[in-house]
């Protein structure tokens, strides 16, 4: 369930092309249910005022605004710039941080230009009023566009919702009753940590529809054009076919009220962004072969899912809808997190996605039995203002999978902001999706 075995994932970027040239930010410290296809920008809930004058919708990169928001002009400080990363494509094979070592044909690795990469970068990709806006340049991106009030120096998300977002276990009950035993459930942090991240998205813009997904689900290795491996999972069979499990948007079968698990399997098992020919964003077979268990789902896989739900699923645009990411071995690594966690949770209003080693964890940590685990986590809060200064996670691995600690289904975390940086630094860890 949080096993994701980043020393195996795969990745496709050159370092030699992908850095992006320096942008500074200035700003002020501190079956599943069937989804729409079409693009849907604007949330389909209610949302409080317009777009404001002179702010840029996706598709006018280029354009110049015709006036300026009347945010008021504010004394600022200088950020260094947010180190993101240009995908090439095809790229080559290359070792970044603990993501390794193969180019996935089924799963091209989305381009985002560079254009976009340094507008990203200097903070100016934005939500206002469920829409993707990109501000101006003129504007501070620390001042938050819709109410012109600068992005606190302390924030929390809502979790009371969030934090039962607990992956299934790898035995046990579906909400059917049926039994299952699959090694595979185990993996599946990542989706777990983006299914976190999308209920923000659902609030904001009306989708993907976590809350509301549901549907069997079948480990999609006839989708990779594999054999069922011989030593295999057990899930229910229906009329000499693999049915699957019965997930939806909340279930009691562990023992207490678990959220989003549909959408945790449909993002493992289904989605399928555009140009890809593989179904889910965990990785099921290598080289032709099955695996079991799957290798987890990627951080590249967690960017290209991201921006492919948050989309709606706009096979035009999905690239660049809003996220990026940053690896562990840059060395502003620090600040950059700092930065993107004030733009995404204290601004925007939703998580930054850490891929992480589980040794520097405190809820995995029992001394020298702590395990070096890749993980993914939600960042859903931060406080610039404590000594020392922290961030909040929320916890998808719940107790079944990790006893340690004192580790409690529901959970959230506070971790040193230093402390976190070490975690995605540590040789299981591999950067941050924002």
């Amino acid at each position: 369930m949080s096993a994701i075995r980043f020393a195996t994932a795969f990745v496709a970027i050159s370092l030699a092309s992908a850095l992006v040239s320096a942008v500074v930010i200035t700003a002020v410290l501190p079956g599943p249910t069937p989804y729409p296809t079409a693009s849907r920008r604007v949330a389909a809930v209610p949302t409080v005022g317009a777009t404001p004058t002179g702010y840029l919708v996706p598709g006018t990169l280029s354009a110049s605004p015709t006036s300026q928001p009347t945010l008021q002009p504010t004394a600022a400080l200088t950020i260094p710039p947010i180190n993101v990363f240009l995908t090439p494509s095809p790229g080559p094979k290359t070792d970044i941080g603990s993501d390794l070592d193969w180019a996935d044909p089924g799963r091209p690795l989305p381009v985002q230009s560079l254009e976009w990469l340094k507008l990203k970068a200097a903070g100016r990709i934005a939500v206002v009023n469920g829409q993707f806006v990109t501000l101006p340049a003129s504007v501070n991106p620390l001042v938050n566009p819709s109410t012109g009030t600068h992005v606190p120096a302390k924030w929390l998300l809502d979790t009371s919702w969030t934090r039962w977002v607990i992956e299934v276990p790898g035995s046990g009950t579906d909400e059917k009753g049926n039994y299952f035993a699959n090694l595979n459930y185990w993996e599946f942090c990542g989706d777990g940590a983006m299914t976190v991240t999308l209920w923000y998205w659902q609030r904001l813009m009306g989708h993907p529809n976590v809350t509301g997904m549901a549907g069997y689900y079948v480990d999609p290795y006839a989708a990779e054009g594999v054999a069922w491996p011989i030593r295999s999972p057990t899930i229910p069979v229906s009329g000499g076919k693999r049915l699957g499990t019965y997930w939806s948007g909340s279930d009691t079968v562990s023992g207490f009220t678990a959220h989003g698990r549909g959408m945790e399997f449909y993002l493992a098992m289904k989605t399928q962004p555009a140009t890809w020919t593989s179904t889910g964003l965990s990785i099921f077979a290598k080289d032709g072969r099955p695996l079991y268990p799957t290798l987890g789902t990627p951080r590249l896989n967690i960017l290209a899912g991201l921006n492919w739900e948050v989309s709606g699923h706009d096979a035009s645009s999905w690239p660049e809808a809003y996220y990026s990411t940053v690896i562990r071995t840059e060395p502003t690594l620090a600040r950059d997190l700092n930065a993107a966690v004030m733009l995404d949770v204290g601004r925007d209003g939703v998580p930054v996605i850490a891929t992480v080693d589980s040794f520097e964890l405190p809820n995995w940590q029992d001394g020298t039995a702590t395990p070096h685990i890749g993980h993914a986590l939600a960042i859903v809060g931060y406080d610039n203002a404590a000594r020392p200064p922290t961030y909040t996670y929320t916890e998808t691995c719940g107790r079944a999978c990790n006893r340690r600690g004192g580790n409690q289904n529901g959970d959230i975390h506070v971790i040193p902001q230093s402390q976190l940086v070490l975690a995605i630094r540590d040789k299981e860890g591999s950067g941050f999706v924002w």
